[in-house]
């Protein structure tokens, strides 16, 4: 330890100049308290409820929800629900692998009927998406209503890169992939969710998907125990040409 610092003297400032001291430091306490929420508010969409008995879809489309906007509040609540909501690869991994479809869909006929079209049709696809299309999703509060920030923005990231195509797709891997500009990763699975029915998805090992392992985004590693994804194992009929999708 260094050698003791010599105690200044109390400094008694005048009664008038103290209050006024007093008053600015309360004042910008609560211009700061004022003003976090507020923030945080701005940096979060609009916040939808349902009419009645409609349907999620229809709050959205009421709420005249941009495609981007809608990819990430998809994007927010299945990475919510898949219990590793502060990383951002999780994001960054559902917007890609629904922009897959997406792709796929608008290339394929065949995709486009299984699928859906553009990426309204693919979100809104029965039986895909249940926070988007089950009002009884324990999530589905949180795509209408984003309500953390800082989540939010790792959703709104992972859409911008992935509905934007600046960035290379990290789900392109295969030869097949590369020829056609479009991944066949289609399908993903989250084993940490509540509502996974086991650690591996229940048509893992079907003869029409392949489980690709660990996937590498940005240079950082999204284990499969955050998201299982599956690839198709062929392409499909209408895009045929060319060898089939080797890993």
């Amino acid at each position: 330890m260094g050698p003791e610092t010599p105690a200044r003297p109390a400094t008694h400032l005048p009664a008038a100049t103290a209050t006024r001291k007093r008053a600015w430091i309360l004042l910008a306490g609560i211009a700061c308290v004022a003003a976090t929420p507020a923030a945080a508010t701005e940096s979060l969409p609009t916040c939808l409820t349902r009419q009645g008995d409609e349907t999620i879809e229809a709050a959205i489309i009421r709420g005249s929800v941009g495609p981007q906007e809608l990819l990430a509040r998809l994007a927010f609540a299945e990475g919510r629900s898949t219990g590793f909501a502060e990383d951002p690869l999780v994001y960054a991994g559902i917007a890609w692998g629904v922009m897959n479809r997406v792709r796929l869909a608008e290339a394929s006929p065949q995709m486009r009927q299984r699928y859906g079209r553009g990426v309204t049709g693919v979100i809104f696809r029965r039986g895909q998406f249940n926070p988007a299309i089950s009002t009884r999703s324990p999530f589905s509060k949180d795509f209408l209503c984003p309500q953390d920030p800082t989540r939010w923005r790792l959703a709104k990231a992972a859409a911008t890169r992935a509905i934007g195509g600046d960035d290379a797709n990290p789900l392109i891997q295969t030869p097949w992939e590369h020829a056609h500009d479009l991944s066949l990763v289609v399908n993903f699975y989250y084993p940490g969710s509540t509502q996974a029915k086991g650690p591996r998805a229940p048509w893992e090992g079907s003869p029409g998907l392949t489980f690709i392992g660990a996937v590498e985004i940005g240079g950082q590693v999204l284990p499969p125990e955050r998201i299982r994804f599956y690839r198709l194992s062929q392409p499909p009929a209408d895009l045929s040409t060319g060898a089939p999708p080797q890993p």
